[in-house]
């Protein structure tokens, strides 16, 4: 009788498969509280304040091509969104630094765009983050706090696609083979930036923004640079902002260096500034620490549009008649509805997989570099002492935390990397999914604007392509998953 072959069994251990059983020994009754609470919080902001907003904005944005939706970010502001990445012990609320991803879906199932515009201020927040540059950060910090109510509230973005790069910058086994562009170049007092960045999240609304750019473009891995660049900076100027056919509210943004000065101060990060060997992979823990998280949470953001496509057509349902009877009521129907649901569920499934591996195995990044109790009132009080803030600040510490978030075990990147990839594609998979059953079972009226699933469509798009395109992430698994099981093997 012949024996039925099965993979090799550690293609699916425990280690790799169960994150959230692995982390109920770490089960904290408070954080699911306030996760709750949280929740409750964000869809009553979401359902009561923005949703009102969402349509209008986007006609907006369709009549006027150089509309900016600072309403949307004002509310934001009055709403504590914009400190909301930020610590309390730095002025923020520290609201997105525990278990948050259930919060981006909940924003992402009303408006996608408004998730675009948060969203490319907190990929600026995470990238300085990941530098450990605690004297830049809290500077930053403290500006978002000031001004979260203003009529214009500080605002920053992230800046790491080049015109002629495109994904390749999205992977470390890429960067030799990508046609890189932007270079910075030592100067007295500082650094000289020129190049291009293009499609650069809310880069049109922000007034500081943090750019990675290379200082020799031989080597872009080992001489890498990120750098504050105020918008007033001589040399720096804003390019086109690109016309979208989705998220438009969250504007996808060209910036401009023509020999523009950095002072020292808004160096935030230079290779020769740690040159031990046992630095060397600090661009990489960077960039794999930043994509772990931001890939992870579009996996949520995706989530929240395949559930905004399913809500909005299940409302729909329930008004709608076909040959004399509302859709609600009729077998084929109630199963299209109910594959959306599903596909609502198996996304939500991979997100928190996904948001567990981060917390279980990001041992050595951020989220052990500070630990939980920063984010309290009283380390907000020691905070601001002078001596405090001194060693806070200081190169000591500042290598004390790197050599932490390097010294995390191969394995463990390639679980944090194999599960973020794999949020963003299977959300942003069941995201597109489920605006083309929504259409299936509406027919025309799930193409009307003022129903809300064409633009629920139209954003959905976009997010198969950035943070990596799917294609990329599918191949960025194989690479940290089957890879590991097949020596030799070559995927880049």
């Amino acid at each position: 009788m012949t024996s039925v072959d099965f993979d090799r069994e550690e293609l699916f251990a425990f280690d790799d498969h169960f994150f959230s059983l692995m982390a109920l020994h770490k089960y904290d009754r408070r954080l699911i509280e306030q996760t709750r609470k949280s929740l409750e919080e964000e869809r009553h902001f979401c359902r009561e304040h923005l949703a009102p907003l969402v349509l209008s904005e986007d006609r907006k944005h369709a009549e006027d091509p150089h509309y900016l939706s600072w309403e949307l970010v004002r509310l934001a502001g009055q709403h504590g969104h914009l400190s909301n990445f930020i610590p309390k012990f730095m002025g923020g609320n520290g609201g997105a630094l525990g278990l948050s991803t259930p919060l981006v879906e909940e924003t992402g199932s009303v408006d996608s765009a408004f998730s675009g515009l948060m969203g490319g201020h907190g990929l600026g927040l995470a990238a300085l983050m990941m530098t450990l540059n605690m004297e830049v950060l809290d500077r930053v910090a403290q500006k978002i706090v000031a001004n979260e109510k203003a009529d214009k509230p500080y605002m920053i973005d992230c800046a790491i696609t080049e015109p002629t790069a495109g994904t390749d910058v999205e992977e470390i086994e890429l960067y030799p083979k990508a046609r890189l562009m932007c270079q910075a170049k030592r100067v007295s007092g500082g650094a000289v930036l020129n190049g291009r960045k293009v499609f650069i999240s809310t880069g049109h609304m922000a007034t500081d923004h943090v750019i990675l750019m290379p200082f020799d473009l031989k080597d872009p891995v080992n001489n890498h640079g990120c750098f504050l660049v105020p918008g007033d900076s001589k040399g720096f100027s804003l390019g086109r902002k690109e016309r979208k056919m989705g998220q438009r509210a969250g504007p996808a943004s060209e910036l401009v260096f023509e020999d523009c000065f950095v002072p020292e101060e808004n160096i935030v990060l230079a290779a020769d500034e740690f040159p031990e060997e046992r630095y060397r992979d600090q661009f990489k823990s960077l960039l794999h620490g930043v994509l772990g998280i931001t890939r992870t949470v579009v996996g949520a953001w995706s989530t929240g549009a395949a559930r905004g496509a399913f809500e909005r057509s299940l409302v729909l349902a329930k008004q709608t008649k076909h040959k004399g009877r509302t859709l609600v009521h009729q077998q084929w129907a109630q199963t299209i509805l109910t594959n959306m649901f599903m596909n609502v569920m198996m996304a939500r499934s991979v997100y928190l997989e996904a948001t567990f591996a981060l917390m279980m195995n990001l041992s050595g990044g951020m989220m052990r570099s500070i630990p939980a109790f920063m984010n309290t009132n009283l380390v907000k009080r020691i905070f601001q002492s002078k001596g405090f803030k001194k060693l806070f600040y200081s190169t000591w510490l500042r290598k004390k935390m790197l050599d932490r978030m390097i010294s995390i075990q191969p394995e463990q990147d390639d679980r944090i990397q194999v599960m973020s990839s794999m949020a963003k594609v299977v959300g942003s998979d069941m995201a597109m999914e489920n605006c083309h059953l929504a259409v299936e079972l509406l027919s025309q009226a799930g193409l009307r604007h003022d129903r809300g699933i064409e633009k629920v469509f139209r954003d959905a798009k976009l997010l198969q392509i950035f943070e990596g395109t799917n294609q990329l992430n599918r191949l960025n698994i194989f690479k940290h998953y089957f890879a590991r099981h097949l020596p030799g093997v070559e995927v880049f």
